[in-house]
């Protein structure tokens, strides 16, 4: 059979020696099936439980082999194992799925992780969504973040070891329709706490049940959902789960209702304000519409665009709007002079990031689940494909050096885009970036490394790169340009990481609320302004002193803000419905803004 990689093989060896010295049989043997050419996090998850597991074996007297060949996946093969673990992934093959029925009909035991538990409408395997409590994949919260676990049974021998709850590291979390604790025999062990809710930064779980480890009693398995990245052996007690939950297999009641959990996919650039008009633009999720706000005139009110808008950016030299639509496949080009749609731009399914150079006119689309970007002509609204290989999270434009930077938390490289050649750059900074913020005063670019507590900042003359030390999952940015200030938001510390721009050092840390998502600056105020999403509020920030000058309740799950400069007014967007918030900068008080009728 294959084993794992070479590097991996003397962890083996120590199982073996350690094995053989106790001078005791094994009490059972185990075999792990992963994949070396599965998604990035995925591949991580299963190098680090290879190594998890072939430690933990000498010490509780089982035997550990790995595999990547899923032909093993036979009779006389798996009839060698009392239990089989799927790393990262599946079979696809009939005879293979018919083989691993057998084994569990048979008394053979299963613990499966994360992307072993995926499926949908396309997986064809009924028997294996019966196997998992009827549990079908519904949604997910993006990019993988730490949450808060609830132990709900403390008498299972996985789970009494354990406190009532903890925070799991950074993974990515399904949600299930129907969910598995609906089924009668299956028993939840552990449940996504609600205090997490919202989470995510992307896609956004808000509500509802979502089990995360559970056994169908009708077999020996466990599925446990953790097991997106490099983090998830980096918890102690989570450590001690999956041995307990390991060991155990070898060996209810029937549940009250639960509702599906809910979501929604949400974007930081969800509101933009025109420097140039005094106008705001905010999309309407739910709505299909987006909220155009004059503080000129005080008014307000909607404009049609495309299915779920998302994303909006603004072009102020031409005074136009792009707002991008996931559920149309489409960008709706707002002319901002006469407040209506001008154009609707075919660009492909799911568009999420959307920003424009406006040195070259030039509008930049990017798409969930696809390795393409589209290129709008902000003179003619005429979309081209652009060089596949490419996709982006979050996207910045330096209009002073003509260049544009994505960042992609799948991947460690940052691609710079030469917006006179259209050629591209990549630089390798680190992985799992989420956030940008371009700095045009000193040329310089900032970037969030989510898996740890680092800011990546990227030298735009030379490429050079460098990291600064920073709070918990830093996952947005502001740049105060005339102080030459950068403010980084850290997700799961709950602080504000304050950089000096002149020389990149860390000059205070400010405390704010809980789990801020978005961050913006009113460079002629220097107050900053801090959407705490859990707590449900924004924290002001004097950039002068560094200290906070008030705290402002701002509806319920705000994730978006944009500054209107000149008005000094700060605007948010909510995750709790198409609502909006606007805070008077002079008084600090907050204001909800009424749902305007629509044009």
């Amino acid at each position: 059979m294959k084993r794992h990689l070479l590097l991996l093989l003397p962890l083996f060896a120590a199982v073996f020696y350690a094995t053989a010295a106790s001078g005791q049989a094994p009490h059972f043997r185990v075999l792990a099936f992963y994949s070396t050419h599965a998604e990035p996090d995925h591949v991580q998850f299963a190098e680090g439980a290879l190594k998890f597991f072939a430690a933990i074996a000498p010490k509780d007297n089982f035997t550990f082999d790995a595999t990547t060949d899923r032909e093993n996946l036979n009779d006389a093969y798996l009839k060698q194992y009392q239990l089989v673990i799927w790393l990262n992934g599946s079979p696809t093959k009939p005879e293979q799925r018919r083989a691993f029925e057998k084994y569990m009909e048979t008394g053979g035991a299963w613990l499966g992780f994360h992307a072993a538990g995926y499926n949908d409408k396309g997986t064809g395997w009924p028997w294996f969504v019966a196997f998992l409590g009827g549990a079908v994949f519904h949604n997910n919260s993006w990019p993988p973040l730490p949450a808060r676990l609830v132990v709900d049974v403390r008498t299972h021998p996985a789970t009494m070891n354990l406190p009532d709850a903890y925070v799991s590291p950074a993974s990515e979390w399904y949600g299930w329709d129907p969910s598995p604790r609906l089924d009668k025999n299956v028993q939840v062990l552990l449940t996504l706490d609600p205090s997490n809710y919202p989470l995510g930064l992307k896609d956004v779980v808000t509500s509802g049940d979502l089990p995360v480890v559970w056994t169908n009693q009708k077999y020996k398995m466990v599925y446990m959902n953790m097991g997106h990245g490099d983090r998830i052996f980096s918890s102690p007690v989570q450590n001690g789960l999956i041995e307990n939950v390991a060991l155990w297999l070898g060996t209810m009641p029937a549940p009250a209702e639960h509702p599906a959990p809910s979501g929604l996919q949400i974007n930081p650039q969800a509101v933009v304000a025109n420097p140039k008009t005094a106008k705001v633009y905010a999309v309407n999720t739910g709505g299909s519409t987006v909220t155009v706000i004059d503080n000129s005139s005080h008014s307000a009110t909607a404009l049609e665009v495309g299915a779920r808008p998302e994303a909006i950016t603004v072009n102020p030299l031409t005074n136009t709007i792009y707002v991008g639509n996931s559920g149309s496949g489409t960008v709706s080009v707002i002319d901002g002079t006469a407040s209506k749609v001008t154009a609707t731009v075919k660009v492909g399914s799911l568009p999420y990031a959307v920003a424009v150079n406006p040195v070259t006119n030039k509008v930049y689309v990017s798409r969930t689940f696809s390795n393409t970007m589209t290129v709008i002509d902000g003179a003619t609204n005429i979309a081209s494909p652009w060089k596949a290989g490419i996709q982006a999270d979050a996207i910045a434009v330096n209009p002073v050096t003509n260049k544009i930077y994505l960042v992609n938390y799948e991947s460690s490289d940052v691609t710079v885009i030469d917006g006179a050649s259209d050629s591209t750059t990549r630089i390798a900074a680190g992985a799992h970036l989420w956030g940008i913020a371009v700095n045009p005063a000193t040329n310089r670019i900032y970037f969030g490394n989510t898996g740890g507590s680092k800011v990546t900042v990227i030298d735009g003359a030379s490429n050079a790169v460098t990291s600064v030390s920073a709070g918990s999952i830093p996952c947005a940015f502001a740049v105060d340009p005339a102080a030459n200030k950068i403010y980084a938001a850290n997700y799961a510390s709950n602080d504000v990481t304050v950089l000096d721009g002149a020389n990149d050092r860390v000059v205070a840390t400010v405390k704010v609320g809980d789990r801020p998502q978005a961050i913006a600056v009113n460079s002629l105020t220097h107050m900053i302004y801090v959407a705490n999403t859990h707590s449900n509020s924004v924290t002001v920030i004097d950039g002068t002193n560094n200290s906070v000058a008030a705290t402002v309740q701002a509806g319920n799950g705000p994730y978006a803000i944009a500054v209107d400069t000149a008005a000094n007014r700060i605007y948010l967007t909510n995750i709790a419905g198409d609502h909006l918030t606007v805070i008077d900068g002079r008084t600090l008080t907050a204001t909800p803004v009424a749902a305007p009728a629509r044009q």
